[in-house]
């Protein structure tokens, strides 16, 4: 892909919000140039990069994601596009703190079901696929069809992300609280939680503060140990210095302009990002990959 051909396919998804009748189209025109690169030799690596930025302004908006994402996710030759597409608009919500709702009125029903089933079982981040879910019950209201792929979907959050379903579908900022099935499946949550919370627990499993001490200092003595053989084996190391310095909340950086050193303080603030993996990855990776291959299929028995 050139230049000039990539600057003109971003140009137009930029414009489609105010074009609505030119994104699919555009999407198109896009999945028939990745075939080719594809049929002409290049590499998934090569012709991914080349549509990154395309990928990406298409992720930023909810309606065109949702137009694509159904487009190129339930055809066969443009599958690799499609989860190319699922995982930047995965990144992009992997902190959210509510569900994404999607505008799927447009998209025919059997295609935008087969869609959220398969956004499921390429491990999107939770907000997109349980939004995309909740979004069905409201596009198809009166379809027995699209109510049993909603049900399906739930319990599928539920019985795999079952904290992080209940902070998306508690939060105040949710679209879809007043969902039957959002209330249904909170109801069912926080009597898992309140299970939970009654087992009886044994003390014997618990660690104490001696525990506690010698564990942080057998992860500090790693730490230093891996940072040892690092600066060892480092050509950096060898290229240029290495300053350290001491900070609690905030640290002093000195920066010189005009012959004259000056100094400011910065504050330190932590940064995390973390993810609840699906409990069958960790209980039975089994059964949860044959649970994944039949949502890829569309198959909710």
């Amino acid at each position: 892909m050139s230049a000039e051909t990539f600057f003109e396919f971003y140009r137009k998804l930029s414009s489609a919000e105010t074009e609505p009748s030119e994104y699919q189209t555009v999407f198109d025109q896009l999945a028939l140039l990745c075939r080719d690169r594809q049929q002409n030799g290049s590499t998934p690596d090569e012709w991914l990069r080349d549509v990154d930025h395309c990928l990406h302004q298409i992720a930023e908006s909810s309606h065109l994601f949702a137009e694509a994402v159904s487009s190129w996710l339930t055809t066969n030759e443009d599958i690799k596009l499609g989860k190319a597409l699922a995982e930047k608009a995965s990144v992009k919500h992997l902190r959210q703190s509510a569900v994404t709702g999607y505008d799927l009125s447009k998209i025919e029903e059997g295609r935008a079901i087969l869609t959220g089933c398969r956004l499921c079982a390429s491990y999107v981040t939770p907000a997109v696929t349980l939004g995309w879910a909740l979004s069905l019950a409201t596009a198809y209201p009166n379809s027995k069809k699209a109510a049993e792929a909603v049900n399906h979907l739930l319990s599928y959050h539920i019985d795999e992300f079952p904290w992080t379903t209940q902070r998306l579908l508690a939060s105040e900022e949710s679209a879809f609280k007043s969902l039957s099935q959002v209330i249904e499946a909170l109801a069912t949550l926080n009597e898992q939680q309140s299970w939970l919370e009654a087992l009886p627990r044994l003390r014997e499993l618990s660690m104490t503060q001696e525990m506690r001490l010698t564990l942080s200092s057998l992860k500090r003595r790693e730490s230093r140990s891996i940072h040892r053989h690092a600066k060892e084996k480092s050509v950096f190391s060898q290229l240029f210095a290495t300053q350290h310095f001491k900070y609690a909340n905030k640290t002093a950086i000195e920066f010189a302009v005009d012959n004259q050193t000056h100094e400011t303080t910065l504050e330190m603030s932590p940064y995390s990002v973390s993810a609840e993996l699906p409990v069958s990855e960790y209980i039975d990776p089994e059964l949860g990959l044959a649970r994944r291959r039949a949502l890829w299929r569309g198959e909710f028995r």
